[in-house]
């Protein structure tokens, strides 16, 4: 290993020299808007002129260990109260255990220069006597603590200067230690990535790194697989450009491949060439090894070149051919670079040596991955070489610390700052939270990179628990919404919170009752309330909203202000008309009585408008008295009706017999003309949204955390009332530990365009975006997520690439649930979300109009659909 010594961030090297490593904070660079991305090559460009000299830009793709996925699924969950989730769990061990799952991390390495010539000619005798007293068998003297406090602090005030515009941390020991463990062990039994806080876990001064050195690297393994006939002919020689790594783990097979060629000129956005690296199917790691140069000091190099092509077209003035074409491009070129040099006093010239390597558990599947990546990149005008007898020192090429191999030197590219950095370096990201259920996969990041979501975590983070899915007819929205729904049922038990429990209030407005058939298949209790002529609860607002709850007094101003609002829909009045006036103390008078109910109502205004002989009183009494005789109407008129009971696990709002107005029959001129039918419906599910509110907040469930379902929510938006109450609950779910889930097909069914719809659209953190073929709903989605809405690449992403149409159905049951997902940090990346591993939803989770056309519910396809469609598939599947 190069490496003889570690502390802190700064490793000793058996060369004399000294190098300082940082991990890097990625940014995504695939899915971001093209202003973002100028932003991020701005930054990367200006952190390049700062790293004079030689720096290492590294990026590595940890193996994640299934049982730390587990773990991270299970660690806050009550066990012995959650059966369900705890099948689950080892449903998810098991398939994880088939999978290569991987992450991506990025670092920075930059040697630390001595103070002076006698400091670094003290560093190279110090490291020569180190090896020599190895050799020898003897303890080679230490590094002394007031060397390694020096070097520390020198690598600190060389990180200060760099531009705050890319974050970067200190590496810890364990991670530096990490990244020479991975280096031997790639794709077999690696040592997985510690944490930033993570003891070193080596405590002998002087030789931390010895054990790390234990490999036999064997370039090409001869006489190992291929057939005996094709090695006596000599052919197998040149087909084994990889490296066998040996350890006590198993042996690892590693392909090194060198960016020979690239084109003449890049176009930005598009040339992030580095980041295109995690769209493969399987992991890449990569290095770019630097060479900076200050542009005066290029600059005079290249004019020395100038003199040299100025010339040459005289020498080919006697060739009957003329001057090859290559002369003069050549020449352009070098003068475009020189004048570019020039421009700035700033600019730097770079020599980039860019190495890439895959890996597998056997030569053939190494090869695959190689040649695939070859091919990839050639059709973009980049060409990769494996050079042949130079795996070996190409393996050490990627070691921070290790001197450059010649092998890599004879591929080095000269750029500009700017040109180097828009090949996209250091694109990792993540998405989801730190641990919570298994919701998805990431899209990017190469392998399998499982996406851990809690829809319950925001009230834990201070923020809102609330999340938003926009997609067209069939996109996935809904089966999202359900994975989401029934993670929180199934997860609500807390290790250590007595009472604890996830509940969900859903609107199921679908003929089919497909959320109360999905909700009946989840763990806990279901609650029917239908709203029809078949109604057994009343959902009459004076006697729901003044029931007595635990200890907590009856809030009547609450069952007064949802009553009147419930009544101005219902009856079409103003507040501040006379009606309004005479109902607002109409309904006021009845609050204050024993038993507050519908019919008390309409009999007080009865009474009134005769007794008083108010016409106001006569014609609310009369516009009630026709409602109440509508068959459907019966859930909110009827008092033998027993009042809803709201303490079942799941509260499912069966309303598809609700008559509700078109978007522009809500507009001035149609509005007027709306049927009665409409005018109830539109009412009563506002009615419903205040009651899922009313639930959600109330006091006796306090340990519990409640997700309010709204699919389908433009009927609940489109009225000022049911979006001042969408707010009200985005503001206030996280005192109360409660979160929405809101669907639709239009951001502005979320949210519409205006001062209250724009709050509304802002108070929710995490938000999905499935496929949307209609492009001007599209650009909408895109600019809800916060991404540019004109950006073309995003654009396509999201009308045909997200869930294709145009696949078969075994592929379309695979890539069901794809979408670009902002988390509750906001980070922007792809996902596809994933069917939790419950075999009792797999005929409930589909919106699909006949569940035996999908697929995916056969025992064949449900096999294949649950394994990444990215992703190895498991050994023995």
């Amino acid at each position: 290993m190069p490496v003889r010594h570690v502390a802190g961030n700064v490793v000793w090297t058996v060369h004399g020299t000294v190098w300082a490593l940082y991990r890097v904070q990625g940014v995504d660079q695939v899915h971001s808007s093209k202003t973002a991305k100028l932003r991020r090559l701005k930054a990367l460009e200006a952190l390049v002129k700062k790293l004079l000299g030689e720096s290492m830009w590294l990026s590595l793709c940890p193996q994640v260990d299934p049982r730390a996925v587990v773990r991270a699924m299970t660690e806050d969950i009550d066990m012995a109260a959650s059966p369900a989730y705890t099948q689950v769990a080892h449903r998810v061990l098991d398939r994880l255990e088939g999978m290569e799952l991987t992450g991506r991390t990025d670092w920075l390495a930059v040697p630390l220069p001595a103070a002076s010539r006698r400091q670094r000619v003290a560093d190279v005798a110090g490291a020569a006597r180190a090896e020599v007293a190895l050799r020898l068998g003897l303890l080679p003297a230490p590094i002394s603590e007031k060397e390694e406090g020096r070097r520390v602090q020198q690598a600190a005030r060389m990180a200060a200067t760099w531009p705050s515009t890319v974050t970067v941390r200190p590496a810890s020991e364990a991670e530096i230690l990490w990244i020479y463990g991975h280096a031997a062990r790639r794709g077999v039994m690696e040592p997985l990535l510690p944490t930033p806080d993570a003891a070193r876990g080596v405590v002998n001064r002087g030789r931390t790194v010895a054990a790390l050195g234990q490999a036999v690297l064997t370039e090409g393994a001869i006489g190992g697989t291929l057939a005996d006939d094709e090695e006596r002919r000599g052919a197998g020689v040149f087909k084994r450009r990889w490296l066998e790594v040996a350890t006590e783990h198993g042996a690892s097979y590693q392909a090194f491949l060198m960016l020979s060629e690239m084109p003449e000129r890049f176009r930005f956005p598009g040339s992030e060439y580095l980041a295109a690296l995690d769209s493969f199917d399987f992991p890449v790691d990569w290095v770019v090894r630097l060479d900076v140069t200050p542009g005066a000091v290029a600059e005079a190099k290249t004019r020395r070149k100038a003199r040299d092509l100025a010339g040459q077209p005289e020498e080919w003035a006697h060739d009957p051919a003329g001057v090859p074409s290559s002369v003069p491009k050549a020449a352009d070129g070098l003068a475009e670079n020189r004048e570019r040099l020039t421009a700035s006093k700033g600019e730097v010239d770079v020599r980039a040596m860019v190495a890439f390597c895959v890996w597998g558990a056997s030569p053939q599947e190494v090869e695959e991955r190689a040649g695939q990546l070859t091919a990839e990149f050639g059709g973009d005008d980049y060409t990769l070489d494996r050079p042949l007898g130079d795996q070996e020192h190409l393996f050490y090429g990627l070691l921070p610390g290790a001197r450059i191999p010649q092998a890599m030197t004879s591929y080095a590219q000269y750029l500009l700052a700017r040109d180097f950095c828009m090949a996209g370096p250091w694109a990792a990201t993540e998405l989801g939270d730190e641990r919570g259920p298994l919701y998805g996969w990431q899209l990017t990041g190469g392998g399998a990179h499982p996406v851990l979501m809690d829809f319950t975590r925001g009230p834990k983070k201070r923020t809102s628990a609330s999340a938003a899915f926009l997609g067209e007819l069939g996109g996935g929205k809904s089966y999202a919404m359900k994975c989401a729904v029934y993670w929180t049922l199934a997860a609500g038990r807390k290790a250590g919170v007595p009472g604890s429990r996830g509940r969900a209030v859903i609107v199921d407005r679908t003929p089919k009752q497909e959320w109360l058939r999905f909700t009946r298949a989840c763990p806990g209790r279901t609650e029917l309330i239908t709203a029809d002529s078949s109604a057994a609860i009343s959902l009459d607002p004076l006697r729901v909203f003044t029931q007595q709850r635990g200890s907590a007094p009856v809030d009547l101003s609450e069952a007064q202000r949802r009553c009147e609002s419930f009544l101005h829909m219902l009856l079409g009045i103003q507040p501040m008309d006379e009606a309004g006036d005479a109902l607002s103390e109409a309904v006021s008078h009845v609050l204050s009585g024993p038993e507050p109910s519908m019919r008390a109502l309409m009999a007080h205004l009865t009474e009134r408008g005769v007794r008083d002989g108010d016409a106001a009183f006569r014609s609310l009494a009369r516009k009630l008295t026709a409602h109440s005789r509508r068959d459907i109407a019966r859930t909110v008129f009827d008092e033998s009706l027993p009042v809803i009971d709201t303490d079942a696990d799941s509260v499912v709002f069966s309303v598809s017999q609700l008559a509700l107005p078109k978007k522009w029959e809500l507009e001035p001129g149609h509005f007027e003309r709306l049927g009665p039918e409409k005018v109830f419906g539109r009412a009563a599910l506002y009615l419903i949204a205040a009651i899922c509110r009313h639930i959600a907040f109330d006091p006796r469930h306090e340990a519990e955390f409640c997700q309010v379902v709204w699919d389908e929510c433009w009927w609940l938006t489109s009225a000022p009332e049911g979006l001042d109450l969408l707010l009200e609950l985005l503001r206030d779910g996280r005192k109360h530990g409660a979160g929405v889930l809101v669907g639709s097909h239009d951001s502005e069914d979320i949210g519409p365009n205006t001062e209250t719809g724009r709050i509304v659209r802002g108070l929710i953190p995490r938000r999905h975006l499935f496929r949307q073929t209609n492009h001007e709903l599209a650009r909408r989605g895109l600019e809800f997520l916060g991404l540019d809405p004109n950006d073309g690449e995003l654009l396509e992403l999201v009308t045909t690439e997200l869930s294709p149409l145009d696949e078969s159905e075994t592929v379309q049951a695979q890539r069901a649930g794809e979408c670009l997902a902002r988390d509750l940090f906001g980070r922007i990346g792809a996902m596809r979300v994933q069917r939790p591993l419950d075999p009792s939803l797999d005929d409930v989770i589909h919106s699909d109009p006949d569940p035996d056309l999908d697929p995916s519910r056969t025992e064949t396809g449900a096999a294949r659909g649950e394994l990444l469609a990215s992703g190895r598939e498991a050994t023995g599947a």
